[in-house]
């Protein structure tokens, strides 16, 4: 397996060529970046600095990474109705090979490094999950219209 280097603001990430995820399409925003991994970030013990949040991490521009997390953790479900033409770009077989996860906003983020945004200080994005094949590696981030899709929410906290 080829590894792929990258620097990013976490540092150089080593990518297993074998966990690249790709995005056709790129993500609304970042069309032209296509290729990307998840990560969680570590600390300098090597521990998860967060359980909850996941990384998006371009291949293509180690700039641009995007915060995710399982809308589970915060109460959230999805009954999503993919078109076909999604259905094909995924390549999904077996809807159970789904991997939904949502993008995370900083209210006010930190200015320069001087701390991390806490858990309180970001919100989810609950009306345009990340998709991810998680046998074909091919994601797509799907807007949702009120007709296409449902969400149910069931307040939850995160630790």
């Amino acid at each position: 397996m080829a590894v792929i280097k990258i620097d990013t603001r976490f540092g150089e990430l080593n990518v297993d060529s074998s966990q690249v995820i790709s995005f056709p399409r790129g993500i609304p925003g970042f069309e032209k970046s296509t290729q990307w991994m998840l990560f969680h970030e570590i600390d300098e013990q090597g521990n998860w600095v967060s359980g909850a949040i996941v990384y998006l991490q371009s291949i293509d521009d180690g700039e641009v990474s995007l915060p995710l997390t399982d809308p589970a953790l915060f109460g959230f479900s999805y009954d999503l109705v993919l078109s076909d033409s999604e259905v094909a770009e995924l390549k999904l077989e077996d809807p159970s090979d789904v991997l939904v996860l949502t993008t995370l906003s900083v209210r006010d983020a930190p200015t320069g490094n001087s701390r991390r945004p806490a858990m309180s200080d970001m919100y989810v994005n609950i009306s345009a999950p990340i998709l991810i094949n998680t046998k074909s590696r091919i994601g797509l981030q799907k807007t949702l219209v009120a007709q296409e899709s449902r969400v149910r929410f069931q307040p939850a906290t995160v630790s």
